[in-house]
């Protein structure tokens, strides 16, 4: 039997390319692309609103519908890729977000940069899954720790560095591109990502499934009717039509359950395979991801708006107050797989716990002092905030995925993502509604104790949020494989 997994080995090892190494460098620049692009836009969003002279709904679309069309698109893009090509759908993912970022950057419609901002989710969304099947069959079993470190060490990097970066583009002005400038710089990025992969390998999946495209314009239909109401009704006095497509976005969700279970029940392969939610600790893991990501999302949404309008900061001094808890974040997230590795699950209670007192702490202080926030009482609260959140979210992949069998990971992989990105989505649209109604006024109307009291409701949601995640995470036991 020794012998047998000895052979059985040798023969894996022998499989594994000898450039693989070489394979995850390409392979990561992309993923890097889209998280720097990500956070260097959320700190240039109060720019491009007046520069575009944009209202607040369509600041907010201008994020939500990103990460709406990358987590909605996420669950078909991986079998695409199977099917078609990891290398080729990696290519065209890699085209489609240099293109809209070059388009993004020449705009003057706020309307036309939330169509840009769309097709750029799509493509982005078509990256990320060949990404990590190719970090999957490229290396061997006792690579992956490592391998899927760097992956989040490189998310954590991505969004440290991401809002600095934008808030110095913008700074600097150079010839004269103001924000523009955190789009145009995503287009030297991705030319030199397409010059890198054709000396990858292609790789494939099982090329004889179907896609459920039924299954998909169903969800499809359904997340975008909730995500876009929510994101204008506050701009529209909530009229009529608003209601209808919650309705509408309700009963296309619940069809879309029904008709999943029906094909799943034929034996039929449906997009997604929500049997996997009988594993009751996977949902718990599920609902944890969830919240603690409408929570972080929430936080940084708003804390920009209120650095920005409520205390007037430019945009390097916002960059400077996000530095820290970028920092911190960081570096967590390089030694969380280690600290999780000797001390369980404890220790994504204790970030979830931290990141939820951050937040109550932040509007006790908010009563103290509401104007100096790069002072060190402030400095060493978002360093903290950082540090939970390195905790509580870089470890939190390998948990909830790791209370599945093999046979179900890459569906439990598949929703994962879509979920994380949905929660951007939502966590925007409904803080938005939160600090708009607590605001009372408009943006530029509205003066500092409007400004106090709107971030203060918006923190504590935050914060609620983060105990609900650690809630969840007290009804998931350790997974065996930490």
């Amino acid at each position: 039997m020794l012998r047998h997994k000895t052979v059985e080995g040798e023969e894996l090892e022998q499989g594994v390319s000898p450039r693989r190494w070489y394979t995850l460098a390409v392979i990561l620049l992309p993923i890097l692309l889209i998280s720097l692009n990500t956070y260097m836009i959320q700190v240039a969003l109060p720019f491009i609103q007046n520069n575009l002279n944009a209202s607040f709904s369509d600041a907010q679309l201008i994020v939500t519908c990103f990460s709406l069309s990358l987590a909605i698109t996420l669950i078909v893009s991986g079998k695409l890729g199977d099917i078609y090509g990891r290398k080729r759908l990696l290519r065209i993912g890699v085209s489609g977000f240099t293109l809209m970022a070059m388009l993004g950057g020449m705009t003057t419609s706020p309307t036309l940069l939330i169509v840009i901002r769309i097709f750029q989710g799509l493509a982005a969304a078509l990256i990320q899954p060949q990404v990590l099947s190719m970090m999957q069959v490229n290396f061997l079993p006792r690579e992956k720790g490592l391998v899927f470190g760097i992956y989040g060490a490189l998310l954590g990097f991505g969004f440290a560095f991401g809002l600095t970066l934008g808030g110095i583009l913008v700074h600097w002005n150079v010839f004269g591109l103001g924000w523009r400038s955190v789009f145009l710089i995503n287009v030297p990025f991705g030319i030199v990502v397409l010059l890198c992969l054709p000396f990858l390998s292609e790789t494939r999946g099982d090329r004889a499934q179907k896609n459920d495209w039924f299954g998909t314009v169903l969800l499809m239909g359904g997340l975008f009717l909730l995500v876009y109401p929510l994101s204008e009704g506050q701009k529209q006095g909530w009229p009529n039509w608003i209601w209808g497509c919650l309705v509408l976005a309700i009963l296309l969700l619940v069809t879309f359950i029904a008709v999943e279970l029906r094909k799943q029940n034929r034996g039929e392969a449906p997009l997604v395979d929500l049997t996997i939610f009988k594993q009751r600790l996977f949902g718990a893991g599920i609902l944890s991801v969830v919240f603690i990501y409408l929570s972080m999302f929430s936080f940084f949404f708003i804390l920009t708006y209120y650095l920005q309008f409520g205390l007037h900061f430019g945009v390097q001094e916002t960059s400077r107050a996000f530095l820290p808890l970028g920092c911190f974040f960081f570096l967590t997230s390089l030694i969380s797989s280690r600290v999780v590795d000797r001390w369980g699950m404890v220790v994504l209670k204790i970030g979830a716990l931290v990141t939820a007192g951050c937040c109550f702490l932040f509007i006790l202080l908010l009563h103290i002092d509401a104007v100096h926030l790069l002072n060190l009482t402030y400095i060493a609260l978002l360093l903290v905030y950082g540090l939970g959140l390195g905790l509580v979210t870089t470890p939190l992949t390998r948990v909830v995925l790791g209370t599945l069998p093999a046979k179900d990971a890459g569906t439990g992989s598949g929703l994962f993502n879509t979920v994380m990105y949905l929660a951007n989505s939502l966590g925007v649209a409904l803080i938005s509604i939160l600090f708009s109604v607590t605001l009372r006024q408009s943006l530029n109307n509205a003066i500092l104790s409007d400004y106090v009291r709107a971030f203060s409701a918006s923190l504590t949601a935050c914060g609620g949020m983060a105990l609900v995640t650690f809630v969840c995470l007290i009804l998931m036991r350790s997974p065996k494989n930490l």
